[in-house]
């Protein structure tokens, strides 16, 4: 099969930034590529990596695909590139090769289906303005936290407030981005271990200690998140929740079928791509919901500007770039 190859570059501002203990994000870059078959099928991918020395690389590599490839050569030279690059050729071909279907509409947009990411300067008055909302509603939420950024004394102090506020129909989830030594986690994971809407803790400990990961998981639900990325085998392997970002993934067909064949634990969560990427989100969060461990997305949909590049119409977005 012969492929004619096409990118285009997207940049956006985000409404507020976004901090982990890792990092802040005020806005965010990358590809959409389009690849058309002999037969004129059509498949879009988005290259949606995070880091600026990856975004740097992405670009190289990208240049070197030339307009037009044949599949087996494009297959065997994408095997060398960035993971986000492989993930959205993967993406691609599996879009012209009908192994993806998507959906019209997803229906995610409303607040209790995807987690809502508090700002971690205004922890207590989001959450106060979620139950305000949930009131109205009536349904259960889900509350994403991302912690270390301060000091864990005040973080300490936040964790009883957000406790001594939230009921059974709220769940949290605290994402500590792999910052915490043991000593601090441990303590997190006795406070926790018996609240019963506490989703789990994301990555506490550094990608690498696996070991204190794995006793953790024993103690509260972790899941793993940054360690998945860095030990894909872990995939295969960790007993725990698996936070899975397919744009972040080699191949995201791997995770269609296992959320196809009902493998459970395993939660969707964004990079924060365009309505391209998007598309496998969507569609991997309904597979999730319809497993035998269903849990809302972690799509930080509170977190985007109003932008066509956000449309649930893929060659509408390529058309308008």
């Amino acid at each position: 099969m012969n492929l004619k190859f096409k990118k285009k570059s997207y940049s956006f501002k985000l409404p507020t930034k976004l901090k982990n203990s890792k990092t802040t994000y005020l806005k965010k870059s990358g590809w959409i590529i389009k690849l058309t078959s002999n037969d004129k099928k059509i498949g879009f991918g988005e290259v949606s990596p995070l880091p600026k020395e990856d975004l740097k690389k992405c670009e190289k590599q990208l240049d070197m695909i030339p307009d037009f490839v044949e599949f087996n050569s494009l297959s065997e030279q994408i095997n060398i590139f960035h993971p986000c690059i492989q993930s959205a050729i993967n993406s691609a071909l599996a879009e012209i090769n009908g192994r993806i279907i998507f959906k019209e509409n997803y229906y995610f947009d409303e607040i209790d289906k995807t987690a809502i990411l508090l700002n971690p300067e205004n922890v207590i008055s989001d959450l106060n303005e979620i139950k305000k909302r949930q009131s109205k509603i009536e349904k259960s939420v889900t509350i994403k936290w991302k912690v270390a950024l301060k000091n864990n004394h005040e973080e300490e102090a936040t964790l009883e407030e957000i406790l001594s506020q939230i009921g059974n129909n709220i769940k949290l989830r605290i994402d500590a981005n792999g910052s915490w030594g043991r000593e601090i986690a441990y303590r997190w994971a006795d406070i926790l271990k018996d609240i019963k809407n506490i989703d789990w803790l994301e990555q506490p400990l550094c990608v690498d200690d696996i070991d204190g990961l794995t006793e953790l998981n024993k103690k509260i639900p972790i899941a793993l998140d940054e360690s998945l990325l860095k030990f894909p085998t872990l995939i295969d392997e960790w007993k725990g929740w698996q936070i899975r970002r397919p744009s972040q993934e080699k191949n995201p067909v791997k995770l269609l079928r296992e959320l196809e064949n009902k493998k459970a634990l395993i939660s969707i969560s964004t990079s924060f791509e365009t309505g391209i990427g998007k598309r496998w989100l969507y569609h991997l969060s309904s597979l999730q919901l319809q497993g035998p461990t269903p849990k809302v997305p972690g799509l930080a949909m509170n977190n985007f500007p109003n932008s066509f590049l956000f449309l649930n119409e893929a060659k509408k977005i390529w058309d308008l770039l």
